[in-house]
């Protein structure tokens, strides 16, 4: 039966008495004071018996306020008591002293009257009168004496009980007197904690001092990056400028190799009627001979011009297809940097001519090849090269490669970490950008809100889908701008920076997913600088 109600306390106890876990949040300051069972059970122990030792001391204080106040009654009773003795004492003492007057009275009056002569004989009977009046105060007298004295050993009795009561009293009041002490030491004790306490204080105001001249640093760092990111966008509008440039390039050198080519078969035409001239001449004879000689001289002129014009087109084609190489080689590794595998989002997008196949022939081969099988070619290559480099600018559109925030701080990278709030090892899905509370958010590629709302710990939460497979997430924030549904282009306000759901303070969650698979938003970031640079 003990045994039972044993092991059900117990189990009532596990049942309180759970790991807890206390956050002390100021400012942008997170301390997290982990309490265990063992710990928790000793606070609770600890608390109890300082809560009795309090009650016993105060109700042992009280006991023995009354029971001096009861004694100090009962002294003054006493005294009250000895007083009033002390009055009757003296009011005997002074009947007493006229008792004691009359008597000497009277013996004189006696004598007196014996030297007198016998005519005063008459007056004995009187004298008599006198001396028994005398002798029964007399009586009373010791009659009083004796209860006098009675009282006087009553009232000794008493002083001798008041004297151990008093005794015990002091010995009461030394006690009280030790507690009154340890009483002082223990505020002797709060004092030096106190102490301490200040002393802590002046710690954290040093530290409050240094975290101070760290805010300062990395305002002057968030100026720097300020500084870089205006660089970084004076680059992307001087690349926007050469790509557009490198476009209308693209395309005069199109229109040109169009009119080579229109002009390659006049030539050939030409050619052509000056080959069947040159027969009808041969049939006509040797007179015409002169005239053969002239027409195949312009013959070989024609000829010339056109191995010029083919040697031309295919310079110009051998300058398109390096340039196309230049930039398909810079979007290759933008693309490699992210982690991404290339030939899996071209089969996404598709017709981005990798599902090509054949012998590799470089553009400046040398074969037995004649001229036009090289320009054709030349072409061919180029015209795979194009079809790849469009396929990768559909690519780059759908790649978030700038940042979410203008002034921002990496306050814990991807990967593994120690969680903020419960110190364990955890493993961290994105970066998080520590930044001003209500700081725009801007989308970091063009594409699609697929959720716009609460979603558990990360809070408000925005997921924008920027198509094959490719989705961001940004999470934590105050405010939402945008709808379910809606499209966001590249750089467009989306929400504010707060700190809602699990969250230590203002920061902003964000992630990169490819096919729902969370990838390291960095390397996008580093891959967006080296777009920028190039």
């Amino acid at each position: 039966m003990w045994k039972d109600l044993t092991r059900r306390a117990a189990d009532r106890l596990d049942q309180v008495f759970v790991p807890r876990e206390l956050i002390l949040r100021a400012n942008d300051r997170i301390t997290v004071l982990r309490l265990s069972v063992p710990t928790q059970k000793r606070l609770i122990l600890c608390f109890f018996l300082l809560l009795s030792w309090t009650v016993l001391a105060s109700t042992g204080v009280l006991v023995q306020e009354l029971t001096i106040a009861g004694k100090n009654q009962e002294i003054d009773q006493q005294r009250l008591d000895y007083f009033e003795l002390l009055s009757e004492v003296s009011e005997y003492h002074q009947q007493f002293s006229r008792i004691t007057r009359n008597l000497e009275d009277n013996q004189s009056y006696l004598l007196s009257m014996l030297r007198d002569d016998a005519d005063t004989i008459p007056e004995i009977s009187e004298i008599e009168d006198r001396l028994k009046s005398s002798a029964s105060e007399q009586d009373r007298v010791v009659v009083a004496r004796d209860g006098l004295r009675t009282k006087l050993k009553r009232f000794e009795s008493d002083l001798q009980d008041i004297a151990k009561r008093d005794a015990e009293l002091r010995e009461q009041v030394q006690a009280t007197r030790d507690v009154l002490s340890d009483a002082r030491e223990e505020t002797a004790q709060v004092d030096e904690a106190r102490a301490k306490l200040g002393q802590r204080l002046e710690q954290a105001e040093n530290e409050l001092a240094a975290m101070a001249a760290a805010k300062r640093q990395m305002t002057g760092t968030i100026v720097e990056l300020r500084e870089q990111i205006a660089r970084a966008r004076q680059e992307e509008t001087a690349t926007k400028a050469a790509a557009t440039e490198f476009r209308d390039e693209i395309v005069v050198l199109e229109s040109q190799l169009t009119a080579a080519s229109s002009r390659e078969d006049s030539l050939q035409r030409q050619i052509a009627g000056l080959q069947a001239s040159l027969g009808n001449a041969i049939h006509r004879g040797d007179g015409l001979q002169g005239e053969k000689q002239g027409l195949e001289s312009e013959l070989a002129t024609l000829t010339r011009r056109m191995t010029d014009m083919r040697s031309a087109q295919h310079n110009i084609v051998e300058r398109l297809r390096e340039r196309t190489e230049l930039g398909v080689d810079a979007m290759e590794r933008t693309v490699a940097m992210t982690g991404l595998e290339l030939d899996e989002l071209l089969a996404r997008i598709g017709g981005s001519g990798s599902s090509q196949g054949g012998p590799f022939v470089a553009g400046n081969y040398s074969g037995d090849f004649d001229g036009d099988s090289e320009l054709e070619i030349s072409l061919s290559l180029l015209d795979l090269r194009l079809s790849r480099w469009r396929a990768l600018q559909k690519v780059m559109r759908t790649l978030p490669l700038t940042v979410p925030l203008d002034q921002y701080s990496v306050s814990s990278g991807y990967g593994k970490r120690k969680d903020p709030l419960n110190g364990r090892v955890a493993y961290h899905r994105g970066l998080d950008f520590r930044a001003a509370m209500r700081a725009p958010v801007y989308t970091t590629a063009p594409g699609k809100v697929t959720y716009a709302g609460w979603s558990g710990p990360f809070g408000r939460m925005i997921e924008i889908d920027h198509g094959h497979g490719i989705r961001t997430r940004y999470a934590h924030l105050k405010k939402i701008l945008v709808k379910p549904g809606q499209s966001v282009a590249n750089r467009e306000k989306i929400g504010l920076v707060g700190s809602s759901g699990r969250s230590t303070g203002p920061h902003l969650h964000y992630e990169v997913r490819y096919n729902g698979t969370p990838l390291n938003p960095m390397k996008f970031l580093t891959a967006g600088k080296h777009v920028f640079k190039d």
